[in-house]
């Protein structure tokens, strides 16, 4: 699942391949997420608290609002608001994509953006599952 998501969002040329820069970009990614995650997950259990997801993407480098960080706990947490390493994957992937578009969107490089409905809605694919 996440391998396919990681594919997806992380090659450029629509070919659906990474080529060896996106690879290694990818890779070198996914290797400091793991460190990020092993260190909030000293317990060893596998998993982060929602608490700590939200710290965790801090020092990924992703500053979000307190309405993104409650949308992301719904989206990735379990039952007992808890996040798995593949679900901290797999936002932190998501979260790069959006990050990304949202700077091709922002020429001026004011910080907003104004999009169409059709942007909005393929923006919007992101957080599908």
């Amino acid at each position: 699942k996440v391998c396919g998501l990681n594919l997806n969002l992380h090659q450029m040329d629509g070919t659906g391949r990474l080529n060896l820069q996106e690879f290694r970009h990818l890779w070198n990614k996914i290797k400091q997420w793991q460190g990020i995650f092993k260190h909030y997950s000293a317990d060893q259990s596998g998993s982060i608290s929602s608490y700590e997801m939200r710290n965790a993407i801090n020092d990924a480098g992703y500053r979000l609002n307190n309405q993104l960080y409650d949308i992301i706990t719904i989206r990735y947490a379990n039952e007992s608001m808890n996040i798995d390493f593949d679900s901290f994957i797999s936002c932190l992937v998501r979260l790069e994509a959006m990050f990304r578009a949202f700077q091709a969107f922002d020429q001026d490089g004011n910080g907003t953006i104004r999009l169409s409905a059709l942007e909005r809605n393929e923006q919007g694919l992101y957080f599908r599952r």
